[in-house]
């Protein structure tokens, strides 16, 4: 593949960027979530409470940064420490009782924004924008994890 096809990716990836970034500071849902505490919150969610390095692991994270962005979440009420039923040393992370109901006004939300922008898209066009950045996403984690 050529250089033009290359330079027209970054940029549209950094356009996509920066538009994705406007679209979660206006807000949409009244809820302010950074990128990183949905992506962690929503994990917590799906997976359960499970231990930092697990989450680090799973998030691709240094243990640091998995741990402060977890304090953080903590501060604000969305996350809380509880002993592992297997070994009491061990803290396990999850989120607290509102969170479900949070994220799924987050997410309503988004899905109701990115409907609406793409309404003229014919749906295959949709079908198949969602599979390649699925595509994409999956690369870039294989990759990061081959070089971890």
């Amino acid at each position: 593949m050529g250089d033009e096809v290359f330079d027209a990716i970054e940029m549209e990836i950094a356009i996509f960027m920066r538009r994705a970034e406007a679209v979660r500071l206006a807000g949409l849902s009244g809820i302010e979530l950074d990128r990183s505490a949905y992506l962690l919150l929503r994990y917590l969610e799906r997976k359960g409470p499970v231990g930092i390095k697990a989450l680090a692991d799973e998030l691709q994270l240094d243990i640091s940064t998995a741990s402060r962005q977890t304090a953080a979440l903590e501060s604000k009420g969305y996350v809380e420490r509880m002993a592992d039923p297997q070994d009491a040393r061990v803290s396990l992370l999850r989120i607290t009782d509102g969170v479900p109901a949070m994220l799924t006004e987050v997410r309503r939300s988004r899905k109701e924004f990115y409907a609406k922008l793409l309404n003229e898209w014919p749906e295959e066009d949709c079908r198949k924008l969602g599979e390649l950045l699925g595509k994409f996403n999956r690369t870039a984690e294989q990759r990061q994890r081959r070089r971890g």
